[in-house]
């Protein structure tokens, strides 16, 4: 978790909720979870949609937002509290296996990122974190936000088999063998959290615009040393 200068209070022992989800049950389930932790739960308002739920209620303590697959919804829900509920800690629930632009959804507003699957265990330290000015996400998702360092030849090997390239062709086009292309791809795989090229393609065009300018920028690179029979 990183330290925000939000100046917010402690989670009250009264927690109030606005939810905006596309699953009906959220809003009970959070509830639940909360009152186990031993808060007292008001739900103020809960619906689908921002407009179901604005003007109801008191103002929360806690937003809790959840679009599985429709990301101009979850962005309409975080500027909206943004603008309306300034200070108030949002919380967004990750359904699984959707690859977002995690550093995006912070940007636009969330100060919190619970995967669906961690709900039971994570909701309330996560709610008490945001509301001690906390931002929280995920470990086995920090990646998606600020990747790791890749060295020169991980990212040229890696961009190179992003856009399709096998390894026989990265070798040939790198002047280097074979089995160094797989150390380096098995290499940039383990840092970046992925296990296949589907999925560091994933990462890299559809997650994080820092690495894919930076691949695009390598393959640029690779281009010309190929051109120059490798010569540096």
């Amino acid at each position: 978790m990183v330290g925000l200068d939000g100046g917010r209070a402690p989670l009250p022992a009264a927690a109030r909720l606005v939810v905006v989800s596309d699953d009906e049950t959220l809003a009970g389930r959070a509830a639940a979870i909360l009152e186990r932790d031993g808060l007292v739960v008001h739900v103020e308002a809960a619906g689908a949609e921002v407009v179901e739920v604005q003007g109801h209620g008191r103002r929360p303590t806690l937003v809790l937002a959840r679009r599985a697959a429709d990301r101009p919804g979850l962005d309409r829900v975080l500027e909206w509290a943004r603008r309306e509920l300034a200070g108030v800690p949002v919380l967004v629930v990750l359904p699984p296996v959707r690859p977002d632009d995690l550093g995006r959804l912070l940007s636009l507003g969330a100060d919190g990122l619970v995967l669906e699957q961690d709900l039971d265990a994570a909701l309330a330290p996560v709610a008490r974190a945001l509301a001690a000015g906390q931002v929280s996400v995920p470990v086995e998702l920090r990646h998606l936000i600020q990747p790791p360092a890749l060295s020169f030849r991980e990212r040229q090997i890696l961009g190179l088999a992003v856009v399709g390239l096998t390894n026989g062709q990265i070798a040939q086009r790198l002047f280097i063998s074979e089995s160094t292309v797989k150390a380096h791809l098995s290499s940039a795989f383990r840092r970046l959290g992925v296990r296949s090229r589907r999925e560091a393609a994933t990462l890299v065009l559809a997650s994080d615009e820092v690495l894919r300018r930076t691949l695009l920028a390598t393959l640029r690179l690779s281009d010309a040393y190929a051109s120059n029979g490798g010569a540096p």
